[in-house]
């Protein structure tokens, strides 16, 4: 007798799965519905320019500093993401990144920043041709206000401003060329 229930209660068990699996996949169906529709690839030409690996300098009143910086794609072609690496004789001093993509809705330019510093900022902007205007908040009551400029196919100048929390101001300008990559042959 207890085999016969066994039997029965596999049988039943395997005769349900596929029910189950149906079930599961109507539900998963019924979720993709539910989705709005992906937006269609970042289309803005002067923010997809970035892309690359970039290298220069910062001068502003405290010094100057090497800079390196990488900008690739990033969560289904919706945004740039920015990597960026600061260095005064070989040693870092300051790391940096976050993404930018233009908002649908407004046509602005949006983003975040994270820093080394454990600075988090908020930036909004527009673009004017060859050129992208920022203001940015930061949580440490930081405002930043900065330019990126496309000065020639793989040259960039970054100009910026800050008031800092201590109400200070300070100003610079950043310099980069776009690395070339080796090719093969």
């Amino acid at each position: 007798m207890r085999k016969t229930v066994v039997l029965f209660l596999v049988a039943a068990v395997c005769l349900a799965l596929p029910l189950f699996a149906q079930e599961t996949k109507d539900a998963a169906k019924d979720a993709a519905a539910m989705m709005p529709p992906m937006p269609k690839p970042l289309d803005d030409d002067f923010l997809k320019w970035n892309v690359g690996e970039w290298e220069g300098t910062t001068t502003m009143s405290t010094g100057a500093s090497q800079d390196w910086q990488k900008v690739e794609m990033s969560l289904n072609d919706q945004f740039i993401l920015i990597q960026y690496t600061s260095s005064v004789n070989g040693q870092v001093i300051y790391k940096g990144m976050g993404p930018m993509t233009v908002d649908p809705k407004t046509g602005g330019v949006v983003s975040y920043w994270f820093d080394s510093m454990r600075g988090i900022y908020k930036g909004a902007g527009k673009r004017e041709g060859n050129k992208v205007t920022m203001t940015w908040e930061g949580s440490d009551g930081t405002t930043r206000w900065d330019t990126t400029e496309k000065a020639g196919e793989d040259k960039m100048v970054v100009t910026f401003k800050s008031k800092m929390p201590d109400g200070s101001m300070q100003e610079g300008r950043s310099e980069f060329t776009r690395k070339k990559m080796a090719t093969t042959k």
